[in-house]
């Protein structure tokens, strides 16, 4: 008796000003799983305001590189936590602003 394999999964990654997120599709597009971390509210060491931190110049505005790194350890903590087959992930695409 041949057991099937399981359903491949994929990944896609939305980096945006605001927040990193994350929704996982199978073969057919059916949502499996969605997350997200928001810069300001699940990472406040950080002290951004919108996911940027103003200044030191007029004008100027920066993300911290770090905080981008924590919030995919985040998210994919987030993932697992769920029970979401990480395993099980075949493909990741990924879009950032």
């Amino acid at each position: 008796m041949s057991i099937a394999p399981s359903s491949p999964l994929f990944l896609g990654l939305d980096l945006s000003t605001q927040q990193l997120k994350a929704i996982i599709v199978n073969e057919d597009t059916t949502v499996i799983h969605e997350s997200s971390v928001h810069f300001d509210n699940d990472l406040p060491a950080y002290g951004t305001t919108n996911g940027a931190i103003l200044g030191p110049g007029e004008g100027e505005v920066t993300s911290p590189v770090a905080m981008w790194l924590e919030a995919i350890d985040l998210l994919f903590h987030r993932i697992k936590a769920a029970g979401v087959e990480v395993d099980k992930i075949a493909a990741i695409s990924g879009a950032g602003q």
